[in-house]
Parts: structure tokens; C-alpha cells; sequence
């Protein structure tokens, strides 16, 4: 660039109120321009043109948010905060015919539920899921006793005594048919051998 180009680039960009960085260090003519003019500015007070569409464009966004706002303003309180003017409308309940009115709960006893049954000395009880190996009874309340006697499926016994827990199982002293001694009430994976009945 020419030195006159430069020092019309100086006088410009001082109206805008930007110096250009390289231009300004490294030429002269632009610098001397950019100052003088900006002193000038200075003395006489006019703003730069940089500040005026600064200014203006300012004064736009905040009449433009004013606005904006203005308009939910008014919308919020007419539509929603304020109620209609309507008249209610009235509602007329039903009345109820005499044969179907409402009736109210009495203090009628709720039925006694059944108590559930359980083996109990003195009880009777039903020999099960034996498949087709019978329940063995035995001597004393152990796996490892003596068997003395054996009750197959369906088979209605007399309960004696019990229970014991003994080597993992629950004992009942139980007599049948073939005889009385001790048998397990279940095995290890909750199949009953001997359930109670009324």
C-alpha cells in the first residue's frame, strides 16, 4: 500500500475507533493518521461512528426486549391469571330411588376363618408321596435306628408324640397298621411324608 492509502486507512479506522494492530505498528503513515485523527475527535467532542452504531443497535435490543416482554406480560394476566366471566353452570345431583339407596356396614362378626391344620399329639394324620418306597418307621427318632415297621401311601395313622428334631429332620412317633414308632415328617426338600387330617 502507498503512504496516502495507509493514512486514509488511519483516518478511518479512528472514526471507528479501531486501530488495525499490524498497521499501526508497522506504518507509519497509518499510526500518525489514527492518532491525529483521534486527538482531534478528542478535542472537538464528536463521537466516533464505531460508538453511534454501537449505541443504536443497544437502544434496538432493549426496546426489542422490552417489547417482548410487554407482550407475555399482557398475555399471561388475560389469558391465565384472569378468570372468565362466564356464569357457572349448576349441577344437579340425582336422587337416589328408595330401593336403591345407600345401605351402611353393621357390626356383623366377619366369618371365623378355619384354623389350619397341623400334626399335634393326640391327632390324626395320612401317610403321602411315598411313591413306591413305604415310609419306613423306626425305634427311636434317628436315621440311623432300627426300622420296625413300614406305612404306604394314603394310609391313615395315630400320632403319639412328638415332635423331636433329630439329624435334620423333624420326628413323629406314629402308629399304623404294621405297627408304631418314629418317622420323619418331610424330607430335606419340603415333600411331606405326613400330613395332618381333621
Amino acid at each position: 500500500m502507498d503512504t496516502d492509502e495507509m493514512f486514509e486507512r488511519g483516518i478511518a479506522d479512528a472514526y471507528r475507533g479501531e486501530a488495525h494492530p499490524f498497521y499501526y505498528e508497522h506504518y507509519e503513515p497509518y499510526k500518525r493518521a489514527y492518532d491525529q485523527t483521534r486527538k482531534r475527535m478528542h478535542k472537538t467532542g464528536s463521537i466516533p461512528v464505531i460508538d453511534v452504531r454501537r449505541w443504536a443497535l443497544n437502544a434496538v435490543f432493549v426496546v426489542g426486549l422490552v417489547a417482548i416482554g410487554a407482550v407475555v406480560y399482557t398475555f399471561t394476566t388475560t389469558s391465565i391469571i384472569r378468570p372468565t366471566k362466564s356464569k357457572p353452570t349448576p349441577v344437579i345431583l340425582p336422587t337416589l330411588a328408595a330401593s336403591s339407596q345407600l345401605l351402611f356396614a353393621t357390626n356383623t362378626p366377619l366369618p371365623v376363618t378355619p384354623t389350619p391344620l397341623l400334626l399335634r399329639e393326640g391327632g390324626r394324620a395320612r401317610i403321602q408321596n411315598t411313591d413306591v418306597n413305604p415310609l419306613r418307621v423306626r425305634i427311636s427318632p434317628s436315621k440311623n435306628a432300627t426300622v420296625i415297621a413300614y406305612f404306604r401311601d394314603d394310609e391313615n395313622v395315630s400320632v403319639n408324640s412328638g415332635p423331636i428334631l433329630a439329624d435334620g429332620f423333624v420326628w413323629w412317633n406314629i402308629t399304623g397298621s404294621s405297627g408304631t414308632g418314629w418317622s420323619a415328617e418331610h424330607d430335606n426338600e419340603g415333600t411331606y411324608w405326613i400330613v395332618p387330617v381333621p
